[in-house]
């Protein structure tokens, strides 16, 4: 403006007069932006649904009141949220106080929250500008999404947004989740006929609702029991589709958590973190607000081995009670410390992502995916050549997925522990978008193969 006045004085015409004159127009109004422009700005935001799940959206409804003496041609509201910021851009004119709302799409598990808000202004131009940066703090906790394994779901129905696997096989339901002696006053269609020509008297089945009313959940927390192992990787494309391995541990932790708070059954949950060797929860009833807490924040950041942590959980462990050990992949030492517990005559349940050849196995050295042909993320490939959920691929004559057999194999720790009488549970991957798929039951020794 100085030069343009400068040559207008000096050479005077009607071309440069234009350009003072839209000049000083443009600075009056930037000048009245500044003074008059928005004050009091307040921001105030509503999350729905009150409660949420991992992988679900979360809905932000923002409300932003502010005075000013000018309309405003426009302005841009920048939400900046843990997982990453929202920009919205909205043209006031003369209102002072306007609503809109906008999606957190597939939040994962844990404590969001908002570190910053910034709101700019400016004239139609865009020249001139001003913002400010409302005060307000807004915090949200994302469950783990709860993921039931097969008849564990008691009556009184689900929890919103939580997945339930479909039993598979008779021996995965819940009226045959145990055998034991036959007592007077069973019906018959609970008999176990192949048990009791085995074994000379007549077994019956359990269902669910008599057994494991008593639970001890040992759920892995070192860093080392999730690490992917070498060959068991996923493509760089499919990685998005992949729900990591701690995130399902934690899920299935959740869901059995649930089914004992629903069923009034007794319930313990053991993890890494201070104090070590003393459970995290236990009691029955309702679970208290700290355990869903602590299942929303926790991390694979405990020093403690899944070994130690069972030798620690099983100081208070009741006699009659089932043990649940979540871990991501199945080891040695701590495969040789459930071994111990079962021939000792615990009842012990296993989840898991990736198998390990036992020691000694043809197949040393070979990571093993859970079993081929669980329903995963990546398309199913040739009878001879399987790609398994984690992106391992398997394959030859004596193949599982070529044979069609879902039990793991002989040589692996996985169907070692089976034959000691554990029961095995593959969990499985799948699309954030599609939910959890859920845990693959592969029954109990001795029996056919679920499918």
């Amino acid at each position: 403006m100085t030069a343009t006045g400068g040559l207008y004085l000096w050479r005077g015409g009607e071309s440069l007069l234009l350009l003072l004159t839209a000049g000083g127009m443009i600075m009056c109004g930037g000048l009245l932006m500044q003074l008059c422009g928005p004050r009091r700005v307040n921001v105030q935001r509503k999350i729905s649904p009150d409660r949420l799940s991992a992988g679900d959206a979360a809905v932000v409804e923002v409300k932003l009141t502010f005075a000013s003496r000018i309309p405003l041609p426009w302005m841009i509201i920048t939400d900046y949220w843990s997982g990453g910021s929202h920009q919205e851009l909205v043209f006031p004119g003369f209102r002072r106080s306007f609503s809109y709302s906008y999606e957190l799409l597939s939040v994962p598990r844990g404590v969001h929250q908002l570190h910053g808000c910034n709101v700019a202004w400016g004239d139609l131009p865009g020249l001139f500008t001003g913002s400010c940066q409302p005060d307000g703090k807004q915090i949200f906790k994302v469950l783990p999404k709860a993921l039931y394994m097969g008849g564990t779901v008691p009556d009184n129905g689900l929890i919103p947004g939580d997945r339930v696997l479909p039993a598979r096989g008779k021996h995965s339901s819940p009226q045959a989740a145990d055998i034991r002696d036959y007592t007077p006053g069973d019906p018959f269609s609970r008999i176990h006929w192949k048990s009791s020509a085995r074994k000379g008297t007549l077994q019956s089945r359990v269902p669910e609702r008599e057994a494991g009313q008593m639970n001890c959940i040992v759920l892995a927390s070192s860093p080392e029991d999730y690490d992917v192992p070498f060959g068991a990787y996923v493509p760089r494309s499919q990685r998005a589709a992949v729900i990591p391995a701690f995130e399902q541990a934690v899920s299935a932790a959740m869901g059995l958590l649930l089914s004992a708070e629903r069923s009034s059954s007794y319930i313990q949950l053991f993890s890494g973190g201070w104090p070590e060797g003393m459970a995290r929860h236990e009691g029955l009833g309702q679970l208290p607000g700290r355990v869903r807490d602590l299942l929303t924040e926790i991390a694979p950041s405990g020093s403690q081995s899944l070994s130690r942590l069972l030798e620690d959980a099983s100081k208070s462990w009741i006699p009659g009670m089932t043990v649940s050990v979540i871990t991501g992949r199945l080891e040695e030492e701590s495969a040789r410390t459930m071994a111990r517990f079962l021939v000792q005559g615990v009842r012990v349940e296993l989840y898991y992502v990736w198998d390990q050849p036992s020691p000694g196995s043809q197949t040393s050295g070979n990571p093993v995916r859970s079993p081929a042909g669980a329903a995963g993320t990546l398309p199913e490939m040739s009878r001879s050549t399987r790609q398994t959920p984690g992106g391992m691929t398997e394959s030859g004559p004596g193949d599982p997925a070529a044979s069609g057999s879902r039990q793991p194999s002989p040589g692996t720790i996985a169907g070692s522990l089976m034959r000691l009488g554990a029961r095995i549970h593959c969990l499985n991957s799948a699309a954030p978008a599609q939910g959890y798929k859920g845990a693959e039951n592969y029954g109990l020794p001795d029996t056919p193969s679920s499918h």
